[in-house]
């Protein structure tokens, strides 16, 4: 039997158990996670190549999956791409000196203007808001088909990337996304998302079906070490985002904002405006 119908049958398996034995099932579930990967490198883009390059990337795989239609723009972005605070993180394979885009994937902090995803969920993010949560989006994820090598490196490697942004330079309560339900079960029992919603049609996603979740990152920690707590090192996801550093991945400690003139484009280019997050004071402190 191939490597793929047996990671196939695993997963059948896994949806049917009862709750109190997925966990257990986790160590035969997930594959090998590895923290450095040869000629893989993730970043924060940086450029406007970088930038068109991640549109592009996004619009291509959203287009192959429904999630949006062709159009003459070959690119996928949100008027939130254009907030000071908001990123997006990049994956490159590099081979033979030639960098290649292989991953992307979006944040973007709470500002006046709101999240992508209050076209549909504004009721539970503003449910969040009201208990003093400053949350931040995640999403225009994109990765590209050649480079998933029938493993949760690349993607693990785009989380942990984002959590560490997130966390270490927003200093955010929650990161919230809109999901395929039928992904659901990947981000509630692997990534400890829980639903904060009701599955709705999302205009913003081709009109395909999306599930609002969260991720509380001041309970993660103490959340993922309970959960895989007796996985094994090799695919334990706590060990994987707590305890030690990936050489793959370049985020820079210190506080930074994207490149004026390259906001001034984007902004030129599709008529957004620039906005600030909601609570500009940390923002303030971390550039002085």
């Amino acid at each position: 039997m191939s490597k793929i119908n047996k990671n196939f049958f695993k997963r059948k398996i896994y949806k049917i158990l009862p709750r109190n034995l997925k966990l257990k099932f986790l160590r035969y579930l997930l594959p090998a996670i590895k923290l450095n990967m040869d000629n893989i490198i993730f970043r924060t883009a940086a450029t406007p190549e970088d930038y068109l390059s991640a549109f592009n990337l996004v619009y291509k795989v959203f287009v192959k999956t429904g999630y949006t239609k062709p159009c003459k723009t070959p690119f996928r972005l949100a008027p939130q791409h254009c907030n000071r605070d908001s990123r997006i993180f990049i994956g490159t394979h590099k081979d033979d000196n030639i960098n290649k885009l292989i991953y992307s994937i979006s944040i973007f902090p709470d500002s006046d203007t709101g999240l992508p995803m209050d076209m549909v969920f504004k009721k539970e993010l503003d449910l969040l808001r009201s208990r003093g949560r400053f949350i931040v989006e995640a999403g225009h994820l994109a990765a590209d088909p050649a480079f998933k090598m029938n493993t949760m490196n690349i993607p693990m490697l785009g989380n942990k990337i984002l959590h560490q942004y997130a966390s270490r330079h927003l200093n955010a309560d929650d990161i919230v996304i809109a999901i395929h339900p039928k992904h659901e079960w990947i981000y509630k029992d692997l990534l400890l998302f829980e639903k904060i919603g009701e599955i709705k049609e999302y205009s913003y996603a081709n009109n395909n079906p999306a599930l609002a979740m969260r991720l509380d990152l001041r309970e993660m920690k103490k959340n993922y070490k309970k959960a895989y707590k007796n996985i094994n090192k090799k695919n334990n996801l706590y060990h994987f985002f707590f305890t030690e550093n990936s050489t793959s991945i370049i985020l820079l400690d210190q506080y930074f904002s994207i490149d004026k003139k390259l906001l001034e484009t984007l902004e030129y280019l599709y008529g957004f405006k620039s906005q600030n997050r909601k609570d500009d004071t940390l923002s303030q402190a971390r550039s002085a």
